[in-house]
């Protein structure tokens, strides 16, 4: 079933009340594969974006094979998707598998088996995974983050991608004095929401660009500004921003689209300051006028938080992140917004859905233990 934004919610309140944690009871235990067809899984075949979704992507069902020594068995429940998931599709991402290849990069799933030599995880619990497009996951348990079975388990599958890119990106890009203001474009996006929250935390001015007056939030999360660019030029933007800002100095300015809005972005920093690239929605190189980079020196770099998980120091800092990230989301402070969940078996819907402009929220995918667990009975969800 597809659920959308405007439809009703009500089937989907175990998911996002604290009775998630009772999935203990909510399935038999120990697990029985001979009880449940087998998984099905996304596979990309193609990524050639020429070509219809149709052609190129397609679900494939597959057999169970027996766990190896440290591994576990997950039933995923919902995953997300990205724009580096969209990208990948079209062979424009960092990294590009190997075809035939399972698409997803972040989810969240209900533990089902995992090896007698596995310490830490039982069946029940919810843990954070890579998130690839499938009913079903076999990895290893080292690969797997268990989170609070009370998690909200919708706002749990976006939590390892956007949640930590807002936060590296406010605390670890350059140092942000006191009274500091932060300038983001696409605002109204996934990133755009957490730098907004996790600004309004920390006590941060943001100035916030869309491209649409409809893409201005009515809710106000702290200090911050909106600006409506329907096509302003550098000077004109910057001296928008300018007014906004105030006396508070303007250090650091994030951007997802690239091209001709980088250096737009590029005019509203502070001489010295930074614009960090994060994503390439424009599909266009960055392009800066050289009088910001010669004369006033300010730098552009680029971020990619792939690179932060290969590297141990980063590694330890988006791990650190991510304690802080769970509280706040656990305590309803931290919230991405939801357009639409698909279940697998509506895949090119959904990636259609979510190359769609205007979006207002994340576009999920659910895999069959969603609804499995959804329908179950619990067996006493006070024990």
């Amino acid at each position: 079933m597809v659920c959308k934004k405007g439809d009703t919610m009500d089937r989907l309140s175990p998911f996002t009340q604290p009775s998630t944690q009772h999935f203990l009871h909510r399935f038999p235990a120990p697990f029985d594969p001979a009880q449940f067809p087998p998984p099905v899984s996304v596979q990309v075949h193609d990524v050639d974006a020429s070509k219809a979704l149709e052609e190129r992507v397609e679900l494939t069902a597959r057999e169970r094979r027996p766990l190896m020594a440290g591994e576990v068995r997950v039933g995923m429940l919902a995953m997300t998707i990205n724009p580096a998931d969209l990208l990948q599709l079209d062979g424009r991402y960092g990294v590009r598998p190997k075809l035939p290849y399972v698409p997803g990069h972040e989810g969240v799933g209900v533990v089902l088996q995992t090896a007698d030599d596995v310490p830490d995880l039982s069946p029940g619990h919810l843990v954070l995974s890579n998130g690839r497009w499938s009913d079903e996951l076999v990895v290893g348990h080292r690969h797997l983050e268990r989170i609070d079975d009370a998690a909200d388990v919708l706002q749990s599958a976006m939590l390892r991608a956007n949640p930590p890119t807002a936060w590296l990106l406010l605390k670890h890009i350059v140092s942000l004095p006191a009274g500091g203001c932060v300038v983001q474009n696409a605002a109204n996006s996934a990133v755009g929401q957490c730098v907004r929250q996790l600004a309004a935390l920390g006590g941060v001015r943001v100035i916030n660009i869309v491209r649409r007056a409809d893409a201005v939030d009515a809710r106000t999360l702290g200090d911050e500004h909106w600006i409506v660019d329907e096509g302003m030029d550098a000077p004109t933007l910057s001296a928008q921003v300018k007014r906004l800002a105030g006396q508070h100095p303007r250090p650091l300015a994030i951007d997802a689209i690239g091209g001709e809005a980088t250096g737009k972005l590029a005019a509203c920093v502070d001489d010295g300051g930074t614009v960090v690239v994060y994503g390439l929605m424009s599909g266009a190189p960055a392009a800066v006028d050289l009088h910001e980079l010669v004369f006033r020196d300010v730098r552009v770099r680029g971020f990619w938080l792939a690179r932060w998980f290969s590297d141990p120091v980063q590694l330890g800092q988006v791990k650190a992140a991510y304690t802080e990230l769970v509280a706040l989301m656990k305590a309803g402070t931290l919230r991405i917004d939801i357009e639409a969940i698909y279940p697998l078996a509506s895949v090119h819907e959904a990636l259609a859905h979510a190359a769609r402009p205007g979006r207002t929220g994340k576009v999920l995918l659910t895999g069959a233990w969603f609804d499995r667990l959804l329908q179950a009975p619990r067996e006493n969800p006070d024990n």
